[in-house]
């Protein structure tokens, strides 16, 4: 009986410090097989999004500015042609119509970016806040109607 403890509690001091090692190995593993190449997409452009959110007031940073607008529009015209994970969520009856709204989202994401860069060359840093909020509601917005809920 005293070894069958001693086993135990041998066992236990080795893989208890273990579990949580390993339980977030698999919640990597999960993630990772769950990406997209939209998700990969949207990653990278929401990396110069946080960038160029912090910098748009400063007219000292118009340049730099406009480079990661070009990164953000890259980012959106190539989610443009991609179909978010979503859509094989929504009932086959209205996927075409879920994707066709996706895209026009997408598209309006586009536009707003396109002025925000209109706003930057013409070193206008007043109106380039007010833009940048603008397109944050719209992110906002079309996470909750396109992005799968994180689990």
């Amino acid at each position: 009986m005293k070894y069958l403890l001693l086993c135990l509690a041998l066992a236990l001091t080795v893989c208890l410090p273990a579990a949580p090692a390993l339980r977030a190995q698999e919640q990597e593993t999960k993630k990772k097989a769950e990406e997209t190449e939209l998700g990969r997409t949207m990653e990278k452009l929401n990396g110069a999004w946080r960038k160029l959110r912090r910098q748009a007031a400063d007219p000292a940073s118009n340049v730099a500015s406009l480079e990661l607008v070009a990164i953000i529009k890259a980012g959106g015209e190539k989610a443009l042609t991609l179909t978010p994970a979503r859509a094989a969520d929504v009932p086959a009856a209205d996927r075409e119509e879920f994707i066709t709204d996706y895209r026009k989202d997408m598209k309006d994401f586009l536009f707003q970016i396109g002025k925000l860069e209109e706003a930057f060359k013409a070193g206008d840093n007043t109106a380039a806040p007010d833009l940048v909020k603008k397109i944050g509601d719209l992110q906002k917005e079309a996470h909750k109607e396109f992005k799968r809920p994180d689990k």
